[in-house]
């Protein structure tokens, strides 16, 4: 299994009065092409579990990825397997590196460094990226602050899906693009996990977008999985029928508005 997770539990202000249990005995686990849509309402879980996954809260539980645990690796070392996409596009790139310099320092992010990669990941990357229409191959000596936010956010996925990633995490990553972009970064995001073959797990509150993309929807309801839908059973799936059954779980404003 690409993602394997048994018995998360995540627990904030712990021995207080605002103690907080906002992951009780998940367990999860991705088939090697999943790509699941993650609903629910605030507080629901769902960033803290993908902030989970990335070691960036403390938890109980196992987590492995191909196999292998990961509970004691460190932050850094998770993010040379994980790929992550944030809701700002500020916050994926370094804003006044070029793009061509961002994607190198994804390089060494990752752990690869050889001059003689550098010149053939480059040409790749530009023909690529020339594929997905958006003019981002001309844009490769601009700073990353030139490029708009959907651009951004599509470069910081070309990065976050590159050198063999073992997963793809996106955490809102549409919810700041006026609509019109958020749906191209969606067939986009759709386009490259297809193509990479990378399992990913996206956050969203936007019940259309996952409904219509990925291959399997999740729910969460206070910290667990209450709903599991994939497949031809998920393609069949209509608006009506998931908020017939779980509006009170999904009573958000922004998410029923969609």
């Amino acid at each position: 299994m690409p993602l394997d997770i048994h018995n998360l539990n995540v627990d904030f202000n712990v021995g207080s009065i605002n103690e907080k249990h906002v992951i009780r005995g998940l367990n999860l686990t991705l088939d090697a092409h999943d790509f699941v849509c993650v609903l629910g309402s605030n507080g629901a879980g769902k960033s803290t579990l993908l902030n989970a996954i990335l070691g960036q809260v403390p938890y109980s539980g196992s987590i492995a990825l191909n196999g292998v645990a990961i509970d004691k690796w460190p932050q850094h070392k998770r993010t040379r397997h994980i790929g992550i996409v944030y809701q700002d596009p500020l916050k994926g790139t370094a804003p006044n590196l070029t793009v061509e310099e961002n994607l190198l320092l994804s390089m060494r992010t990752k752990g690869i460094a050889r001059r003689a990669d550098t010149k053939a990941f480059l040409l790749k990357a530009k023909e690529e990226l020339a594929k997905l229409g958006l003019g981002i191959e001309n844009s490769f000596k601009l700073p990353c602050n030139n490029l708009s936010g959907g651009m951004r956010q599509v470069v910081t996925l070309y990065m976050a899906t590159s050198f063999d990633a073992e997963l793809l995490l996106l955490d809102e990553h549409t919810a700041a693009l006026d609509p019109s972009t958020a749906e191209k970064v969606m067939q986009i995001t759709q386009d490259i996990v297809t193509s990479k073959g990378v399992p990913a797990l996206m956050v969203t509150h936007n019940l259309d977008f996952a409904l219509a993309y990925g291959n399997r929807l999740i729910v969460l309801n206070q910290g667990n999985v209450v709903f599991d839908v994939r497949g031809k059973e998920k393609e069949a799936l209509t608006r009506e029928q998931l908020l017939s059954s779980y509006a009170s779980v999904l009573s958000d404003r922004a998410l029923l508005q969609n």
